[in-house]
């Protein structure tokens, strides 16, 4: 009987093992909150291009420095909020607070009649976004199981591009319906709000969020000297490469301008974004899933070559056709790229600075994009487009060669000492 019943033991054991690890329902909604924020953030990027130089009076290196500003002092609260997130224990509050602010920031583009005003409005909305992305993409590190990073942080960015090809289609019907004045282009951003309150609602609501470990009973700063040298050499290597890259990733204003520049007329721009977000969205679901089986640093470095390679057909078009083509490698690159970012970026992380580390890469990423942004402005103003995509291209094709000497983090990442005696402490 007892050799009956350990085997029945270990019968029952073994299935429940193999039984495969599901995606939590907190993603899936954080993926559907990316879906309508994106919905509204994908107007203000279709029409940077018509409303700072047609309407504003503004250039492209104008439009650069706009957008690298506004692009770095994101990333830059992205970094703090991360570390706020870690401080507090709480990623929910933080969202919520940053969705709500971005509801408010849409209108200000509305009542815009400078250039100043313009950039006060764009660097309240970039802002906004800081304070909620990071911990959001915390959030998704807490609940997703080790097995199923990649494809988690895939579901979030397929629903985020897929709220972005819809958001550009409905911009392109209102545009094509009521034409392309200065007053609709203005209701517009006013409508942009409507879909970021209902991802507020989305959150509060739906959104329940795993206890975590807050750093509040540590005294000084929260993170300590030792908590980040457990991320390890190999980490900020990872980091330099990702730095290298950003200094490539330009804004998607500027491919729209460069449709533009060739013929596009304005009502059709949204519609190249929809051609980014209509191949990236399933690409970052597929590369999710696959980067999850195999080394995620093979999925980057083609995202990088993806990168190269729509640069150089944006640098030799002739038409605005070739521009759809290479927006569309463009939206390959980035769904490629995006969620294997996160996903390799939670490998590295120790769990009780998870915020902080993705604050790190954000922060990377911040220096990265706005040095690419403001000279992408710099070069195309001097030196025309084509020259701008050259150098782009070259810049990717760096970082490419760079990632194939990326090694893997440690598999094993211990809570420090010092926290697993607080928690002892306190049961």
């Amino acid at each position: 009987m007892d050799n009956k019943d350990n085997a029945s033991k270990e019968a029952g054991s073994i299935s429940t093992s193999s039984v495969a690890p599901k995606v939590p329902r907190t993603i899936w909604i954080v993926g559907i909150v990316s879906f309508f924020s994106n919905i509204a953030s994908v107007v203000v990027t279709a029409f940077s291009p018509q409303f700072i130089i047609n309407i504003l009076g503004g250039t492209p290196a104008a439009m650069g420095y706009i957008r690298g500003l506004s692009e770095a002092l994101s990333y830059l609260v992205k970094m703090f909020s991360g570390i706020l997130s870690d401080y507090i224990g709480k990623r929910k509050v933080l969202m919520l607070f940053g969705y709500l602010c971005a509801a408010f920031a849409k209108p200000m583009f509305a009542v815009c009649n400078g250039l100043g005003l313009y950039t006060a409005a764009q660097l309240l909305e970039r802002i906004t976004n800081g304070v909620r992305d990071t911990p959001r993409d915390a959030l998704i590190a807490d609940c997703a199981p080790k097995e199923l990073k990649g494809a988690s942080y895939g579901i979030r960015q397929s629903f985020a591009f897929l709220g972005s090809m819809i958001g550009s289609v409905f911009t392109f019907w209102a545009l094509a319906h009521f034409g392309t004045s200065e007053f609709v282009l203005r209701m517009v951003y006013v409508g942009a709000a409507v879909p970021i309150f209902i991802a507020v609602g989305l959150i509060y609501f739906g959104i329940k969020e795993p206890k975590i470990q807050s750093l509040k009973s540590r005294k000084g700063f929260p993170i300590k000297r030792a908590d980040v040298k457990q991320l390890g050499s190999h980490f900020w290597y990872y980091m330099f490469v990702v730095f290298v890259f950003m200094c490539s990733r330009y804004s998607e204003s500027f491919l729209v301008y460069r449709a533009q520049d060739l013929g596009l007329d304005v009502k059709y721009a949204p519609l190249v974004l929809t051609v980014i977000y209509l191949f990236n969205s399933p690409t970052s679901r597929i590369v999710g899933n696959w980067s999850d089986r195999h080394d995620r640093k093979l999925f980057l470095a083609f995202g990088f070559c993806m990168m190269l390679a729509s640069c150089i057909i944006l640098a030799l078009a002739s038409s605005y056709w070739m521009v759809i083509v290479g927006a569309a490698i463009y939206g390959i690159h980035y769904g490629a790229t995006q969620g294997t970012f996160y996903a390799m970026v939670s490998d590295y992380s120790p769990p009780q600075i998870k915020g902080t580390s993705i604050g790190i890469f954000n922060l990377v990423c911040c220096l990265g994009m706005c040095i690419s942004n403001v000279l992408t402005g710099e070069f195309w103003t001097r030196f025309g487009s084509e020259w701008t995509f050259i150098v782009i291209s070259a810049v990717s094709f760096v970082a490419a060669i760079a990632m194939m000497f990326v090694k893997k983090p440690n598999k094993k990442m211990k809570i420090l000492p010092s926290l697993q005696e607080e928690a002892s402490q306190k049961a």
